[in-house]
Protein backbone atom coordinates (compact mmCIF):
# COMPACT_ATOMS: atom_id res chain seq x y z
CA UNK A 1 0.00 0.00 0.00
CA UNK A 2 1.67 3.51 -0.85
CA UNK A 3 0.76 6.74 1.38
CA UNK A 4 0.18 9.94 -0.57
CA UNK A 5 1.59 12.72 0.46
CA UNK A 6 -0.57 14.92 -1.71
CA UNK A 7 -1.98 18.31 0.65
CA UNK A 8 -4.63 20.39 -0.44
CA UNK A 9 -7.82 21.04 -0.52
CA UNK A 10 -10.66 19.48 -2.95
CA UNK A 11 -12.57 21.96 -5.44
CA UNK A 12 -15.37 21.03 -3.58
CA UNK A 13 -14.00 21.96 -0.84
CA UNK A 14 -12.98 25.32 -2.01
CA UNK A 15 -16.26 26.45 -3.63
CA UNK A 16 -18.20 25.47 -0.62
CA UNK A 17 -15.86 27.85 1.67
CA UNK A 18 -16.39 30.19 -1.08
CA UNK A 19 -20.52 30.02 -1.23
CA UNK A 20 -20.41 30.54 2.54
CA UNK A 21 -18.29 33.74 2.27
CA UNK A 22 -20.44 35.16 -0.51
CA UNK A 23 -23.53 34.39 1.72
CA UNK A 24 -21.90 36.24 4.78
CA UNK A 25 -20.98 38.82 2.13
CA UNK A 26 -24.29 39.89 1.40
CA UNK A 27 -25.84 39.58 4.48
CA UNK A 28 -23.38 42.14 6.00
CA UNK A 29 -22.33 44.52 3.88
CA UNK A 30 -25.92 45.92 3.48
CA UNK A 31 -25.45 45.85 7.22
CA UNK A 32 -22.62 47.61 7.77
CA UNK A 33 -23.31 50.41 5.22
CA UNK A 34 -26.32 51.26 7.52
CA UNK A 35 -24.12 52.03 10.35
CA UNK A 36 -21.81 53.59 8.33
CA UNK A 37 -25.11 55.73 7.64
CA UNK A 38 -25.99 56.32 11.22
CA UNK A 39 -22.33 57.32 12.09
CA UNK A 40 -22.17 59.90 10.07
CA UNK A 41 -25.79 60.92 10.80
CA UNK A 42 -24.83 61.32 14.36
CA UNK A 43 -21.73 63.32 13.64
CA UNK A 44 -23.55 65.76 11.39
CA UNK A 45 -26.01 66.22 14.34
CA UNK A 46 -23.06 66.76 16.74
CA UNK A 47 -21.31 69.49 14.65
CA UNK A 48 -24.49 71.08 14.04
CA UNK A 49 -24.84 71.33 17.75
CA UNK A 50 -21.21 72.08 18.49
CA UNK A 51 -22.13 75.36 15.98
CA UNK A 52 -24.80 75.89 17.78
CA UNK A 53 -23.71 76.20 21.44
CA UNK A 54 -20.54 77.79 20.49
CA UNK A 55 -22.53 81.02 19.17
CA UNK A 56 -24.69 80.25 22.13
CA UNK A 57 -22.08 80.48 24.53
CA UNK A 58 -19.82 82.85 22.73
CA UNK A 59 -22.46 85.88 22.45
CA UNK A 60 -23.60 84.91 26.47
CA UNK A 61 -20.00 85.28 27.27
CA UNK A 62 -19.64 88.64 25.08
CA UNK A 63 -22.79 90.14 26.49
CA UNK A 64 -21.93 89.45 29.82
CA UNK A 65 -18.79 91.41 29.03
CA UNK A 66 -21.01 94.27 27.91
CA UNK A 67 -20.34 93.91 24.42
CA UNK A 68 -22.22 93.98 21.59
CA UNK A 69 -22.86 90.83 19.25
CA UNK A 70 -23.86 91.14 15.74
CA UNK A 71 -26.25 88.35 14.22
CA UNK A 72 -24.52 85.81 12.55
CA UNK A 73 -26.13 84.30 8.66
CA UNK A 74 -23.92 82.11 6.47
CA UNK A 75 -24.28 79.41 4.51
CA UNK A 76 -21.02 77.42 3.24
CA UNK A 77 -17.69 75.97 3.51
CA UNK A 78 -16.83 76.65 7.55
CA UNK A 79 -12.89 76.91 5.84
CA UNK A 80 -14.22 80.32 3.90
CA UNK A 81 -16.12 81.85 6.62
CA UNK A 82 -15.38 85.21 7.44
CA UNK A 83 -14.06 86.51 10.26
CA UNK A 84 -15.57 87.45 13.34
CA UNK A 85 -16.09 86.67 17.15
CA UNK A 86 -18.88 84.10 16.48
CA UNK A 87 -16.91 82.91 13.35
CA UNK A 88 -14.13 82.75 14.75
CA UNK A 89 -15.23 80.57 17.81
CA UNK A 90 -17.24 78.21 15.17
CA UNK A 91 -14.02 77.50 13.23
CA UNK A 92 -12.02 77.01 16.39
CA UNK A 93 -14.47 74.64 18.02
CA UNK A 94 -14.77 72.57 14.84
CA UNK A 95 -11.16 72.46 13.89
CA UNK A 96 -11.16 71.09 17.47
CA UNK A 97 -13.80 68.63 16.84
CA UNK A 98 -12.28 67.71 13.12
CA UNK A 99 -15.70 69.31 11.70
CA UNK A 100 -13.40 72.07 10.19
CA UNK A 101 -13.53 70.99 6.31
CA UNK A 102 -17.47 70.61 6.16
CA UNK A 103 -20.29 72.94 5.34
CA UNK A 104 -22.41 75.01 7.48
CA UNK A 105 -25.75 76.54 7.28
CA UNK A 106 -25.85 78.87 10.17
CA UNK A 107 -28.19 81.29 11.55
CA UNK A 108 -28.05 83.20 15.18
CA UNK A 109 -29.52 86.11 16.48
CA UNK A 110 -27.98 86.51 19.84
CA UNK A 111 -31.00 89.16 20.19
CA UNK A 112 -33.35 86.24 20.36
CA UNK A 113 -33.66 85.66 23.97
CA UNK A 114 -34.24 81.86 24.26
CA UNK A 115 -31.88 80.21 21.43
CA UNK A 116 -32.67 76.80 22.40
CA UNK A 117 -36.88 77.34 21.64
CA UNK A 118 -36.19 80.31 19.23
CA UNK A 119 -37.25 79.48 14.84
CA UNK A 120 -34.61 81.82 14.32
CA UNK A 121 -31.26 79.96 16.22
CA UNK A 122 -30.30 77.00 13.48
CA UNK A 123 -27.62 75.10 12.51
CA UNK A 124 -26.79 72.51 9.77
CA UNK A 125 -23.68 70.69 9.12
CA UNK A 126 -22.54 68.50 6.43
CA UNK A 127 -19.41 66.89 5.24
CA UNK A 128 -20.33 67.97 1.79
CA UNK A 129 -21.71 70.64 -0.46
CA UNK A 130 -24.01 68.34 -1.84
CA UNK A 131 -25.61 67.24 1.64
CA UNK A 132 -25.84 63.27 1.75
CA UNK A 133 -26.48 63.41 5.05
CA UNK A 134 -26.48 66.62 7.37
CA UNK A 135 -27.28 67.09 10.78
CA UNK A 136 -29.36 70.32 11.89
CA UNK A 137 -29.90 71.28 15.89
CA UNK A 138 -32.28 71.89 17.33
CA UNK A 139 -34.43 69.52 16.31
CA UNK A 140 -31.86 66.58 14.95
CA UNK A 141 -32.21 64.49 12.16
CA UNK A 142 -33.00 61.10 13.67
CA UNK A 143 -33.35 58.82 10.90
CA UNK A 144 -31.18 58.33 8.01
CA UNK A 145 -33.42 58.44 5.33
CA UNK A 146 -34.27 62.28 6.79
CA UNK A 147 -31.31 63.37 6.51
CA UNK A 148 -31.18 64.55 3.15
CA UNK A 149 -34.03 66.93 4.05
CA UNK A 150 -32.10 69.60 6.19
CA UNK A 151 -29.84 71.05 3.23
CA UNK A 152 -27.04 73.38 3.68
CA UNK A 153 -28.34 76.33 1.84
CA UNK A 154 -31.27 75.24 1.62
CA UNK A 155 -34.22 74.76 3.63
CA UNK A 156 -35.23 73.81 7.19
CA UNK A 157 -37.78 71.45 7.35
Amino acid sequence: MRKSNKKGFTLVELVVVIAIIGILAAILVPTMMNYVKKARLKTANANAKLIFTTCNNQAADLIADGESVAALNYAGKVSAMGSGTLQDAVKQALRDNGGETGWADISFDPAVSDSATSTTNKAIWSSSQDGLICGRYPNPVKKVADAKKATVGGTWS
